[in-house]
């Protein structure tokens, strides 16, 4: 199971207590190509994401990761609609308390400049090893729930 984040930017109308918040009770189609659009970001999910993947759903703008969902299909190439598909939302987890990109978020490169600005970017075994941890202590009444999805049940 690989960990990636899922950036969006709530000023373009859009926010991710839409999907949390949603009563859908299959799969949810996130992002397009009309969405997404840098390389990397495309790259990644044409070659890389797979079912199962974790994903940590990311605000830019208020600079906080505010849920976990699970990819509910592998990632596909542009111009076929959905570009991957989350979990149903009653089997996400939106943080009581949000992970804030200071200082919680200090440690992964996914969140820094230097990785680049892409939609879709991926988290290294041993940041999200920490940030599990911190994700864990700082929504201790979600515990059951964190863990069941971060393990994959």
């Amino acid at each position: 199971m690989a960990v990636w984040v899922f950036k969006i930017n709530t000023k373009r109308g859009w926010e991710f207590d839409q999907y949390f918040r949603s009563r859908i009770p299959g799969v949810y189609e996130m992002g397009d190509e009309g969405w997404i659009r840098s390389a990397s970001s495309l790259r990644f999910l044409r070659e890389e994401v797979k079912r199962g993947d974790l994903f940590l759903c990311y605000e830019t703008d208020r600079k906080q990761v505010v849920g976990v969902a699970r990819a509910a299909s592998h990632g596909r190439d542009a111009g076929q609609g959905s570009l991957i598909d989350f979990c149903p939302p009653r089997q996400a987890v939106r943080l009581e308390n949000p992970l804030k990109r200071k200082p919680d978020l200090d440690h992964i490169l996914a969140f820094s400049p230097q990785r680049g600005r892409g939609t879709v970017q991926r988290i290294d075994a041993d940041e999200f090893r920490r940030l599990r941890r911190i994700m864990l202590k700082k929504n201790e009444g979600q515990r059951n729930q964190l863990t069941r999805l971060l393990q994959g049940e």
